[in-house]
């Protein structure tokens, strides 16, 4: 059994977009060999010509059993029977996990940047109230 699966997640603590920026700060953080996203390294290796979005760097103030969780919560939104929110759980993985920039998600999926902007911020709405439910 995993010594995680009993602690307490306290998602009260961080918003949505918290809880994503600091969950795409930890994939980032792991060895570009032992990604969560074997999809995101090798994109990463072979496209040179996607524009990255230039994020100051954080630290990184997540625990691993926490952005598992978060991980889960994304993974879960991405496999629901519901395609708008299927593209919403995508273009937040693409935005905080692989850190592609609005326009890289936008010239990728052949859409208007402000789509982009628009279903991300539908994605976190989702999520804050996921979020919120799970803090009850």
């Amino acid at each position: 059994m995993n010594a995680a699966t009993g602690l307490k997640m306290n998602w009260s603590k961080r918003s949505a977009h918290q809880w994503l920026e600091q969950y795409g700060a930890w994939v980032r953080t792991t060895k570009t060999g032992v990604s969560a996203n074997p999809l995101a390294i090798l994109i990463d290796q072979n496209d040179k010509t996607r524009i990255r979005a230039s994020k100051v760097s954080m630290p990184v103030e997540i625990e691993d059993y926490e952005a598992v969780r978060v991980s889960k919560l994304l993974a879960k939104m991405h496999t629901d029977s519901r395609e708008y929110l299927q593209e919403r759980a995508w273009f937040l993985i693409l935005s905080y996990e692989n850190n592609w920039s609005y326009q890289s998600i936008a010239n990728a999926h052949r859409c208007s940047k402000a789509k982009v902007r628009a279903e991300i911020d539908k994605g976190l709405a989702y999520l804050d109230g996921k979020i919120e439910v799970l803090s009850d």
